[in-house]
């Protein structure tokens, strides 16, 4: 359920070959998505139809600009040398005031469909959440410090690759120092899970108020950091303050074609976003 809340999200990770027919895409994947969790009768369906077409069309036109903008000035930062620690924080803030700006356009849809969630749908969608639960927890609970490395180590690879290709030894070397110094929040983060979903289906089952079911969605949504505690919060900012410098540092050890190629996938996603937006 909470995938299917984070509608944004899909905007930007269905890249996939093409950024342009992920997001024509993007309705039935959400549709899909939303079936894993629950099953919606008639009236709900077409309610939930209504308030999609709504939300692209105001993501389509609002959204995708602003996405534009920001990759224009990430690369704009990137080719002059001036990508640095600030900037990626700033990045990092303007992606959650993106987020941000979604759900309060959604909420005002999305909590009078999920108050007419019946006992079954709330059931359904506790369900799932803890199929997930569960599956993360045997992912990652009794893995060694070194299992735990050597897969943050393919993941990000995986992702960087995407977007440079083959990578030098030294930047595999990079991402791998970058996961043996970060601050170990494994525990704290399958915590947070637990807890969140646990506060998520007792919203649910107290639906029926509407403005307290806003209420705890908007905290839930937007306000993850109020339920993180002090020591959690701390690794994570540090964690991101890291991430950004290995950022930095990939970039510094990048190869001219790597640059090129990097250059390129993102002026090609630059140039999807702009004519998505134009296309309304």
């Amino acid at each position: 359920m909470r995938k299917v809340i984070l509608w944004s999200l899909l905007s930007i990770t269905l890249l996939g070959c093409s950024t342009k027919v992920g997001y024509y895409f993007l309705d039935w994947a959400i549709e899909w998505e939303l079936e894993e969790y629950v099953s919606l009768d008639d009236k709900q369906d077409k309610q939930f139809e209504v308030a999609l077409n709504t939300f692209l069309a105001w993501h389509r036109a609002q959204e995708l600009p602003r996405y534009k903008d920001q990759l224009v000035q990430l690369a704009a930062e990137i080719g002059n040398q001036d990508f640095t620690t600030q900037s990626w924080n700033d990045h990092v803030r303007s992606a959650k005031s993106h987020w941000v700006r979604v759900f309060d356009f959604i909420e005002p849809s999305l909590t009078p469909l999920i108050s007419s969630f019946s006992d079954e749908q709330v059931e359904q969608v506790i369900a799932q959440l803890r199929v997930e639960e569960k599956e993360l927890n045997k992912k990652y609970l009794g893995k060694s410090q070194q299992q735990l490395i050597e897969m943050a180590d393919e993941r990000i690879e995986k992702r960087v690759k995407k977007w440079i290709g083959k990578l030098l030894l030294s930047q595999k070397t990079a991402i791998h120092n970058y996961n043996v110094a970060r601050g170990d929040s494994l525990d704290m983060w399958l915590e947070y899970r637990h807890d969140w979903i646990r506060l998520f289906s007792q919203t649910l089952k107290n639906r029926q108020n509407k403005i307290a079911l806003s209420h705890s969605l908007t905290l839930l949504m937007t306000q993850p950091e109020t339920l993180k505690s002090t020591a959690y919060q701390a690794i994570l900012d540090d964690n991101t303050t890291r991430y950004g410098e290995l950022l930095i540092q990939l970039n510094r050890l990048a190869s001219t074609k790597q640059k090129q190629r990097f250059a390129k996938k993102l002026n090609t996603l630059i140039k999807d976003l702009t004519e998505m937006s134009e296309e309304i």
